[in-house]
């Protein structure tokens, strides 16, 4: 049987005399004052203009933010000072459990925009900072240009060597499965195939990591753009 909830949406106002805000969480003001709030990971994918160069701050307010939730103290209005407003009540009629009926909410108002930034971190962002430190560093020592079966097809042009580099992480079978499958058993020597780990852990007693050594592929840590500019020099170098 379907039941009148309300509901209230919790925002973040980074500067107090703006009206720039970002969505940290939604609390049921009716039941059992069910919440859901933001985690400190999820709060690391989200994007905001407003919060443009102040992200620490961001994250240091997410963690405030769970911890009044963690205690009950989500309610008392007198914890959030004025960077935290409540929005309007609102009202939805639902037959779900409290449970599920806050984790839909909070999809709708946050949980898209984590969704969609994890997936474009994991491809695009990395993709696009590699693309401009070559523009920008290594264009007299790196030729690139797109792969079928890579994400990378990268040349030494001192040494004409090529690399061909997949970005994934080595925690995942099929990202694992995919670079074994791409990759010839023999090393020819001006072709050298990476695997672009973003998490930079290695299991050596996994049979698959092995298969991956055994074709010559190594993982690199690549995150931010000092470990991208590390691996262009071992390609800029051509470095085995």
């Amino acid at each position: 049987m379907r039941q009148i909830h309300t509901y209230q949406v919790i925002r973040y106002f980074p500067h107090v005399l703006s009206d720039e805000f970002v969505n940290v969480g939604v609390v049921l003001t009716s039941g059992k004052g069910t919440h859901r709030i933001v985690t400190e990971e999820e709060a690391k994918h989200i994007y905001c203009s407003a919060l443009i160069g102040e992200k620490k701050k961001f994250l240091g307010v997410v963690e405030y933010l769970n911890e009044l939730a963690s205690d009950s103290r989500l309610l008392e209005g007198e914890h959030y000072f004025h960077n935290f407003r409540f929005a309007n009540e609102q009202k939805i009629a639902s037959d779900k459990k409290e449970g599920e009926l806050i984790d839909e909410i909070f999809d709708d108002y946050i949980g898209f925009k984590i969704h969609s930034e994890k997936k474009q971190e994991q491809k695009e962002i990395i993709f696009n900072r590699s693309i401009r430190l070559i523009e920008n560093e290594f264009k007299s020592y790196v030729r690139f240009q797109k792969s079928e079966q890579f994400d990378f097809e990268l040349e030494s042009i001192k040494k004409h060597i090529k690399h061909y580099s997949n970005l994934g992480r080595i925690s995942r079978k099929d990202d694992v499965k995919h670079m074994a499958f791409v990759t010839p058993s023999n090393k020819l020597n001006h072709e050298r195939y990476d695997f672009l780990d973003m998490t930079g852990s290695i299991d050596l007693k996994s049979h698959n990591i092995q298969k991956l050594q055994q074709n010559y592929v190594e993982a690199y840590p690549y995150n931010t753009e000092e470990e991208i500019g590390k691996y262009l020099e071992l390609v800029a170098g051509a470095a085995a």
